[in-house]
């Protein structure tokens, strides 16, 4: 399969859009793939809902995506709060050996019946990680890129990188790459549990 659709919702604050257009640029700059993003949010910009979606073709020979928008069922999804949990249901995403991933944040999201039915469900409470271990839910996108890099396998982990040394202020840097291998780690000890059959 080429084509690959994310979707991100939680609500305004929470780096939605920020971390879609980290997935864009890694994707694209990096990584040489065709990306497009989208993204909507309420009036109320901050606190108010929001979602953003990625896709992406990875087909090198595939210059530009025809429909930009993402469809259901999704083959990732990132779900950050508790609104965006209620709309979930698990046949938005499909259902293949490298899709079908949700990443969601516990330290936000209360009650998420559906992600008990995802087999695929990777709870990482991001908010509450990124202010303990680094001071600032402003690295939880850092630790939700980290996570999504290993998941998805869509670009390298240096084009992920690259992302973020060209996209985060210079003095936060190590920082935010502290929050990427966090993630990274996160990922990696979710997946070898799936492959024992332990999730």
């Amino acid at each position: 399969m080429a084509r690959y659709e994310i979707r991100i919702a939680g609500f305004g604050g929470q780096g939605v859009i920020t971390l879609s257009k980290m997935i864009t640029m890694a994707s694209s700059l990096y990584e040489g793939l065709a990306a497009t993003q989208t993204e909507a949010y309420s009036a109320a910009a901050r606190g108010g809902k929001c979602w953003a979606e990625v896709v992406v073709d990875k087909d090198q020979d595939v210059k530009i995506i025809d429909y930009p928008k993402a469809l259901q069922p999704y083959d990732f999804l990132i779900i950050l709060s508790e609104e965006s949990a209620s709309d979930v249901k698990p046949n938005f995403l499909k259902k293949s050996d490298t899709t079908g991933y949700l990443i969601w944040d516990p330290s936000t999201i209360k009650k998420f019946k559906s992600a008990k039915r995802i087999k695929k469900g990777l709870s990482i409470p991001v908010q509450k990680l990124a202010v303990e271990r680094f001071g600032n839910i402003v690295f939880g996108n850092s630790i939700l890129f980290g996570a999504f890099t290993m998941l998805a396998g869509i670009f390298s982990e240096e084009s992920a990188l690259e992302t973020i040394r060209n996209f985060v202020p210079p003095n936060t840097l190590d920082t935010n790459l502290e929050a990427f291998e966090l993630g990274k780690q996160e990922a990696i000890e979710f997946l070898k549990k799936l492959e024992e059959g332990q999730e």
